[in-house]
């Protein structure tokens, strides 16, 4: 059996969209699959159907048994191949119960182990945050999956989880694979571009070769409490979750952890701060600029453009997080970036295209 956990304490970034999804795709693929709900808050059972606060027998009374519950009656078929091991609200209170027990972080290993006959794949949705459960649910697991969005703030915070993956190898002696995860990527927006090149560079071969492009089935699928492949077998969401599923059967790529860490870390400085790289085409131009908020509109020598001889014009400006407004200014004439459909009027009575680094 292998075991899987989705694990990012970054909130918006797909991390239960993705527990949910692969889970589900993982069974439509003939493989038996447990998905176990670790967040208190309950996320991926509720995107399953399955209403948790009433429930006597959940993931948090497996961890706090004191009354010998047997583990397969904590579980609830969800489909053909795919059962849910339900999360409670208590699980918040499980760090403060188990903070003086010894081993306490090998518990969720011993229940999984426990399951018979054993599933094909376990997948745990932990809860956005570093404290006793996540850590018990990396220790658990062979393998950690990253999702990471494409915003300028997706990989602030990864050095932490990283920390902890790298505790585990050293304190407890497991190593995992670690793998990120592109979600929620949206090819039309130049931002996103960039920031995927950032995500590649700092993963390199532990990157999921799968995008899990931006989808509104896989949020509509989870209010009605299905898998997408359920919700609408013809998506997007569905053909990038089987597509995941299929690779993750297939794969076990690694690199040297430490070199990752290493790699990451230099990353992550840099992500406060991100390249933008401002193109334009305009071959019969004897002179472009590029001018905006981010210079003040200022037209000198440091907001002119190179030209690549090809009619290609580019000049790259190091940004940090925010909104802006810009114009190209061609041999004098003042126009918006044909390639950037954000738009809004100005008070001159044209149009300003506006950037957002989020």
């Amino acid at each position: 059996m292998r075991v899987v956990t989705i694990a990012n304490q970054k909130g918006g970034c797909g991390k239960t969209t993705s527990s949910i999804n692969l889970a589900a795709s993982l069974a439509h693929l003939g493989k038996r699959v447990l998905l176990i709900d670790l967040d208190p808050q309950g996320h991926a059972s509720f995107g399953l159907g399955v209403e948790t606060k009433e429930k006597e027998k959940t993931i948090y009374h497996l961890l706090n048994n004191t009354k010998n519950i047997d583990v397969k009656k904590c579980i609830v078929n969800i489909r053909k191949h795919f059962d849910l091991m339900p999360s409670h609200v208590l699980l918040s209170t499980i760090e403060q119960a188990f903070k003086d027990k010894p081993n306490a972080v090998l518990k969720l290993s011993g229940i999984i182990e426990m399951v018979d006959p054993p599933y094909d794949y376990t997948i745990i949705d932990s809860p956005p945050n570093l404290g006793f459960l996540t850590f018990s649910a990396l220790r658990a697991s062979s393998r950690v999956i990253i999702p990471i969005e494409t915003s300028c703030f997706s990989l602030v915070g990864l050095n932490k989880l990283l920390s902890m993956i790298e505790l585990i190898k050293i304190k407890l002696n497991h190593t995992t694979l670690v793998s990120g995860l592109v979600t929620i990527y949206d090819k039309r927006i130049r931002y996103s571009q960039l920031i995927l090149e950032e995500i590649k560079k700092c993963f390199k071969d532990n990157l999921l070769e799968t995008i899990i492009g931006i989808n509104i089935s896989l949020r509509e699928a989870a209010s009605f409490g299905k898998p997408v492949i359920e919700y609408n077998k013809y998506c997007a969401g569905t053909k990038d979750y089987l597509r995941l599923a299929e690779e993750i059967l297939k794969d076990n790529k690694t690199r040297d952890l430490d070199k990752f860490f290493k790699d990451a870390e230099d990353i992550i400085s840099r992500a406060k701060s991100i390249l933008v790289k401002f193109t334009l085409s305009s071959p019969e131009a004897r002179y472009v600029y590029v001018v905006g908020d981010f210079n003040n509109w200022s037209l000198d020598d440091n907001s002119q453009l190179e030209n690549d001889r090809s009619g290609q014009w580019q000049k790259s400006y190091t940004l940090k997080p925010g909104r802006y407004r810009y114009k190209f200014v061609v041999d004098g004439r003042w126009i918006h970036d044909p390639d950037n459909p954000h738009k809004e009027d100005n008070i001159f009575g044209s149009v300003d295209s506006v950037l957002n680094l989020e």
